[in-house]
């Protein structure tokens, strides 16, 4: 039977609010990360881990905000660490004296910044989730590393500039420029917090913060530029103060990942999240597209078929009885009641005609929901209300009324407010007559917006501004296929079967997916009806989105035999700019500059000179020059080779991995959840071994070799397995543990001594695993890295996520103290200790590299030259004495060691000179010796209010501060040595 739906607005059913409700903690900032883990493992058990099901993008968020949390398991706002940044940088300027005058840490960026597959098999640089082109200048664009910063090229990406590296946060999900002023950008990030920069990215501020959840999108008009929307994973906000403050354009968003102008009117706006809003007046109002009038279907007299096709909606065709046509139509009592005319049902000679009519999923809101029975007798009479129902009846079937007043020109209308809890179904509607018989029955039928709930991503076309396309998924694989012809009014959902184009598959015949994170849609600007979509692999249409075919795959190999191009797997975002399309991926940047042919050079990587790989760990070998091997989300595993170019060696997302300590050719590498690999070339190919008892281990499974014995390798599941033969056997040497373990390390000087920690456990052996391991006790918080002393293996240190960050132990953990000290307020997530005579340790957080030693009281910063980036492992070169620090989200780096014996006139005094000193507009600063040179200055609050990159200055460097206020500043100059901080004073 046909059936009439009532359009009314969706709300999240009970199993979507199920699928969604860990993703919403998430952004709402306000669970602990014990609390979402529980939600999450909740939905996990009912749907399943498999790919698609976003059980991996869970798992990365997860790895991090285990290590990011606090003492109460809770995430530290974006606004916090900026402020808590600040406060640091004014806490040093501040004790400008003595050892503080002097900051080392030489570091260098070793990339990688291009991709050069070898064995890997999804290569690439970084992930990209925002960009942005100058209009007009494509030369000219910014792009958005997921956690590695906003950067910059002008020369269309032949070079590339970060602009973020002293800011608090490195993580990026949207960037903006001002479409009438190229030199003002802003960029979004979690919690809602929006930066802006008008000086093309040298200096930043926090802008707003809109609420909640990450910043997907920033559309500013360009007919008025105070006018700005975002979209969050919150909700769709507005500004109409240049970002200043923000609103909520409709309660019903509560999820926002799209927004978009009607091409030539900036006061058609069109917005989605989980539902499809519409603005006409300029953003004043949004409306769901759940509650806009739509004609959907109707009975075409002979052909025994319905049609949706919209020239037929008030055509004069004939019911399966009576000689014209009823209508039905579903108002809003805002609006006009209806505005239908004729043709109509002919009720002449009738004798006692009864409408006839059932309800089904009846579910009343609120006090104010009506529904409405309407007739008139004429096209341009008055309609009368036949019946009115306001309350929710026992019995909603077989229902008639009486049609009086019968004519030859008869309408019926039903009409409902759009305020229900869910659609209502219309069903058995007929008009039947003792004298003429059944004068109508189910003959004209209109049914709501097509759309389901899944995220919702949207293209427009200048070529034809009428045309919408929305691009659906649902359950993270595709979900539907929408197209509107008349601005966003009406939807028809085009018929695609079972393909689902969001998988890996060419033939859109698998069932994997991680939308919405991989998700977009585009339209020719100059041809409406070529559309491009994106998930795992991209793909384009030339008849306006009834069929699609691939146009890239996400290995070379499989893009090269198929004569498609190659992009890295997993696209976050796509962009026509002019004749082009721009994509950014897991793996970078690629540009298709002839979207129009595609072959095997579809697509060009515009990513080589961007240096955002998000390593999680990395292995190092003991000679000089060193090799490393380091895992990284996304893009596998990759090795740094003596002559300073990597090799990609293995594919999906890198973890833990080392160099043999006997053999730089031999490398061993794991992937997630501890699938274990092994190369015997240097990384030219690689073989898998055997997972040990066919266990499985956390995101990052702990993976150690013997230091000591050759061939003999260590792996932590539920249980620590050893092999004495590189790996094609294991036999347990511990306890079942309760649950996976996170950490191991195997002392230096003395292999019987291993220690593992489990969240806030940890467990030691002293005999080599022969007997079961003891439990430790004395310190707080979940366990981030563990260190032991390279001739000491009584001496320990371990980073926590408690509030003492630190803890040593100088006898083989029966004690701990906290070595806090004068710490920022961040993340300990990572230690190494140097051998040094003076017991150095080197800290890692997810904002700097820190040194002390016990000549010391204070943690001296040692982060000159590198980025306010998450560091996830460090690691000693005791051959060059050189320090290793795998970042997430700013690639690798390397500087000397701390020098014990380099002191305050070593820098101060011989190198650098600063006058005149008060100042009025300018500042020279002069070195002995040309150098590589960074000047930051601060103000006396410890903010960033002037920066200038690394620059050769041969002898002196001229810095204008007739811009800055009057006051006092701190300048702090950076060489190759080191770091000095001197105070100004700017008349």
């Amino acid at each position: 039977m046909k059936k009439l739906l009532f359009l009314l607005p969706m709300v999240f059913g009970v199993a979507l609010v199920n699928a969604q409700q860990y993703l919403k903690m998430i952004e709402a900032g306000t669970y602990t990360v014990q609390e979402i883990q529980a939600e999450a493992e909740a939905y996990f058990e009912k749907v399943g881990t498999q790919r698609g099901k976003g059980y991996k993008p869970y798992k990365r968020w997860e790895y991090q905000a285990l290590r990011t949390m606090d003492e109460n398991g809770m995430l530290k706002s974006s606004d916090f660490l900026y402020n808590e940044l600040e406060n640091y940088n004014n806490y040093l300027n501040q004790n400008n004296n003595g050892q503080r005058a002097v900051q080392q840490g030489s570091w260098q960026d070793l990339g990688p910044v291009n991709w050069s597959a070898t064995s890997g098999w999804n290569p690439g640089v970084g992930r990209i989730t925002a960009f942005a082109v100058e209009s007009g200048n494509n030369n000219h664009i910014i792009i958005g590393a997921n956690t590695g910063g906003v950067w910059r090229t002008v020369d269309g990406g032949a070079n590339w500039t970060v602009l973020t590296d002293d800011m608090t946060t490195l993580t990026v999900y949207a960037v903006a420029m001002n479409p009438n002023n190229a030199a003002e950008y802003f960029w979004g990030s979690s919690n809602g917090v929006i930066f802006k920069s008008t000086d093309s990215g040298s200096t930043w501020n926090i802008l707003a913060d809109v609420g909640d959840g990450v910043v997907n999108k920033i559309l500013i008009d360009p007919t008025d530029i105070t006018k700005m929307y975002c979209t969050t994973t919150a909700g769709i906000f507005k500004s109409t103060d240049s970002g200043v403050n923000w609103t909520r354009v409709n309660p019903a968003a509560t999820s926002g990942y799209d927004i978009e102008f009607k091409p030539g009117d900036t006061n058609v706006i069109y917005a989605s999240g989980n539902q499809f809003f519409k603005s006409t007046d300029g953003g004043l109002t949004f409306n769901t597209a759940n509650s806009l009038p739509n004609w959907a279907q109707e009975f075409v007299s002979g052909s025994n078929s319905w049609t949706t096709a919209s020239a037929n909606q008030n055509a004069s065709v004939a019911p399966q009885t009576g000689s014209s046509m009823a209508y039905f139509y579903i108002g809003d009592f805002t609006g006009p009641v209806t505005n239908l005319v004729s043709p109509s049902l002919d009720l002449s000679g009738a004798s006692s005609p009864q409408l006839n009519f059932s309800y089904t999923q009846v579910s009343w809101a609120g006090d104010q929901d009506e529904l409405r029975v309407m007739y008139k007798t004429s096209a341009a009479g008055a309609w009368v209300e036949l019946a009115s129902y306001t309350t929710e009846v026992t019995s909603w079937s077989n229902i008639s009324l009486s049609l009086p007043n019968m004519s030859s020109d008869y309408y019926i209308a039903f009409e409902g407010t759009a305020n229900y809890g869910r659609g209502i179904t219309l069903d058995d509607v007929s008009v039947t007559d003792a004298t003429l018989g059944t004068v109508f029955e189910d003959g004209f039928e209109s049914s709501p917006i097509p759309f389901s709930d899944g995220v919702k991503m949207m293209a427009v076309s200048a070529d034809n501004p009428d045309v919408v396309y929305v691009l659906e998924e649902s359950g993270g694989v595709f979900g539907g296929f929408y197209k509107s012809t008349d601005s966003g009014n009406t939807f028809v959902k085009l018929d695609h079967g079972a393909n689902n184009y969001f998988g890996y598959s060419s033939l859109a015949d698998d069932n994997r997916g991680q939308a919405p994170r991989d998700m977009d849609i585009i339209a020719n600007p100059t041809d409406a009806d070529e559309v491009h979509i994106a998930g795992i692999l991209t793909w384009k249409s030339n008849d306006g989105g009834a069929n699609f075919n691939i146009t890239s795959q996400w290995t070379p190999g499989n893009a090269a035999n198929q004569n498609i191009g190659y992009c890295h797997a997993d696209v976050d975002i796509m962009e026509y700019v002019g004749d082009k399309i721009y994509v950014g991926s897991d793996g970078g940047l690629f540009v298709a500059n002839n979207p129009a042919t595609v072959n095997t050079n579809y697509y060009t990587d515009l990513t080589q000179g961007l240096s955002i790989r998000q390593f999680y760990k990395i292995g190092i070998s003991q000679s000089n020059p060193a090799i490393v091997s380091g895992g990284s989300q996304d893009n596998g595993t990759s090795v740094l080779q003596t002559n300073g170019s990597w090799n990609d060696w293995l594919g999906a997302d890198g973890m833990e991995t080392f160099v043999d300590k006997d053999d730089n050719n031999v490398l061993y590498g794991t992937s997630q959840f501890g699938t274990l690999y092994k190369s015997l070339n240097g990384g030219n190919s690689y073989f898998g071994l055997a997972e040990p008892d066919g266990k499985s281990g956390e995101w990052v499974t702990p993976f150690e070799q013997d230091p000591n014995i050759t061939n003999t390798i260590y792996v932590g599941y539920d249980q620590v397995y050893k092999s004495t033969n590189g790996g094609s056997t294991w036999n347990a040497i511990s306890q079942v543990f309760g649950g996976n373990l996170n950490h191991m390390k195997v002392a230096p000087s003395n292999s019987n001594v291993i220690f593992v920690a489990r969240g806030s456990s940890v467990f030691k052996t002293s005999d080599g695993g022969a007997t079961n391991w003891t439990s430790l006790s004395g310190f707080s918080g979940d366990i981030n890295s563990i260190a032991i002393h390279p001739t000491d293996a009584n001496k320990i240190a371990i980073a926590t996520t408690g509030t003492q960050k630190v803890y040593v132990s100088d006898d083989g953990g029966a004690t701990w103290n906290s070595i806090l000290l004068d710490l920022p307020n961040f993340s300990a997530q990572a230690l190494v200790w140097e051998d040094n005579g003076n017991d150095g340790l080197y800290l890692g957080m997810n904002y700097g590299v820190y040194y002390t030693d016990n000549t010391m009281s204070v943690w001296q910063p040692f982060s000159v030259n590198l980025p306010n980036v998450i560091i996830s492992e460090l690691e000693i070169n005791t051959v060059t004495d050189e320090i290793y620090a795998a970042t997430y989200g700013r690639g690798l780096w390397k500087s000397n060691t701390y020098d014990t014996t380099l002191s305050i006139n070593d820098i101060t005094l011989n190198d650098i000179e600063m006058y005149p000193n008060p100042a009025n507009d300018k500042v020279n600063i002069t070195l002995k010796n040309p150098s590589q040179t960074q000047v930051v200055v601060f103000d006396t609050l410890g903010k960033v209010v002037y920066k200038q990159g690394h620059k050769q200055v041969n002898a002196t460097y001229t810095l204008d501060v007739s811009s800055l206020i009057a006051g006092v500043y701190f300048v702090k100059v950076a060489i190759k040595d080191g770091a000095v901080t001197k105070k100004l004073i700017v008349n």
